[in-house]
């Protein structure tokens, strides 16, 4: 009897692509070049990550910059001192390319709570995975919309908001198994909804509600480049409706390889936790690092789960923010000790790194961000989808830009490397 799944692994060998062959066909394998960094296809004016400058043919690492709109991140969290809308500044600014002034910002806070909608989420959907649940729901809203594919930009934008604002609802509803159809404070931001939702009340300080609230300041964007954004900006170009493009951007995010560091982070931090204690001692991290490093510990996988980027080489400008942020709320819960083991363990690490691999890296943004979570009380299973909810902000912005400067249908080519007739 033919049984598919043996066959096709009889059949492997024949699919497998020698790896030598990439650079034999000058290919770039995984739109990487050779020193690693992105190949360029794109241009933008949304956002910009510079972890690194060439002087004279030389690479110098600089200190990193998450730019929105001409604005780095960290005086956009400034901000934040004259605004409980930290997120909806920084979604507006994405989106519309401006700073939103005093009244622009309260309009299109109170817009965005009054657009949400989540009246036809189906709760009884079964999946073993939130992020499939909300992409679902996004592309219900195509069926609602009476005109889905309209595609003037000010249209496009619209069905970019509703989506925006009902994402937090959408996801929410799934993870609570009850319809939320409204946010339940209004006058409050979105992060700090989000938050009074999980908790299912009010108590929570306003440290903690600043905390998520630059949680998601800082995911709104991170350039073009990132695999889910670009795929976006694929979909875009083919003139498709923007509901397909962001549930297209969500099956991104949900991949491994893209989205979930921040779960293998706090995982790893765990286990850290479980076998050392919070101890800042730094002999005994390090001696856990190398263990990670040399596959013996953990999951075996030889990394340093937050450690590391594509780009940023000196400093993720995200991860000092929230580390400065976490440290703050640390003091107030009376976790300072785990706090200080995680700042400790990140110097182990980057000197294990610099040891054993020569590398000079530094620690991403799922470092600390993890940490931040649990302070907070949310659950790992809520991590990639909030990470999600936040970076739609970004997603509509592209996908909008995409949309307006009429970019010719992306369609790279493959080289054929297998048999011919002749063969």
């Amino acid at each position: 009897m033919i049984n598919l799944q043996a066959l096709y692994k009889e059949y492997e060998d024949d699919n497998h692509i020698d790896s030598s062959l990439y650079a034999k066909y000058r290919v770039k394998s995984g739109l990487r070049n050779e020193n690693g960094t992105g190949v360029k296809v794109g241009l933008t004016k949304i956002s910009d990550v510079v972890g690194y400058e060439y002087s004279n043919g030389n690479k110098i690492h600089i200190d990193g910059r998450l730019i929105y709109r001409g604005y780095d991140i960290d005086d956009l969290v400034a901000m934040r001192k004259d605004t409980p809308f930290g997120f909806e500044l920084s979604a507006f600014l994405l989106i519309f390319g401006k700073l939103p002034t005093h009244r622009q910002l309260l309009y299109f806070h109170k817009e965005l709570i009054k657009m949400a909608d989540a009246h036809n989420v189906d709760i009884h959907y079964q999946t073993s995975n939130l992020l499939n649940a909300i992409q679902i729901e996004v592309l219900k809203l195509y069926g609602e919309d009476v005109d889905p594919d309209s595609d003037t930009l000010e249209e496009r934008m619209l069905k970019g908001m509703y989506i925006l604002a009902s994402m937090p609802l959408l996801m929410l509803s799934h993870y609570k198994q009850k319809r939320i159809t409204h946010y339940p404070l209004p006058d409050k931001g979105i992060a700090e909804n989000v938050l009074c939702i999980i908790r299912q009340n009010t108590h929570y300080t306003q440290k903690e509600a600043s905390l998520l609230d630059i949680l998601f300041m800082l995911h709104a964007d991170h350039g073009g480049g990132n695999n889910s954004t670009f795929t976006n900006v694929v979909m875009s170009s083919t003139g498709t409706d923007i509901y397909s493009c962001i549930s297209a951007a969500l099956g991104s995010l949900k991949g491994p390889r893209h989205g979930g560091a921040n779960i293998k982070t706090s995982a790893m931090f765990d286990a850290i936790f479980d076998e050392i204690g919070t101890t800042t001692n730094q002999k005994v991290l390090r001696k856990i690092a190398k263990r990670l490093l040399d596959h013996d510990f953990f999951d075996n996988a030889g990394l340093i789960y937050g450690i590391g980027h594509a780009i940023y080489t000196k400093s993720d400008p995200r991860c000092q923010v929230i580390k400065k942020a976490c440290k703050e709320l640390a003091q107030e819960k009376g976790e300072l000790e785990k706090y200080n083991c995680l700042c400790a363990f990140e110097k182990a690490a980057l000197y294990q790194m610099r040891k054993q691999k020569h590398i000079e890296t530094c620690a991403n943004v799922d470092f600390y961000s993890g940490f931040a979570y649990s302070m907070l009380g949310i659950d790992k299973a809520l991590y990639t989808p909030l990470f999600g909810m936040a970076r739609t902000a970004g997603w509509v912005a592209h996908h909008l830009e995409n949309r307006q400067n009429n970019r010719k249908l992306i369609r790279p080519a493959n080289v054929y490397v297998g048999k011919r007739k002749e063969d």
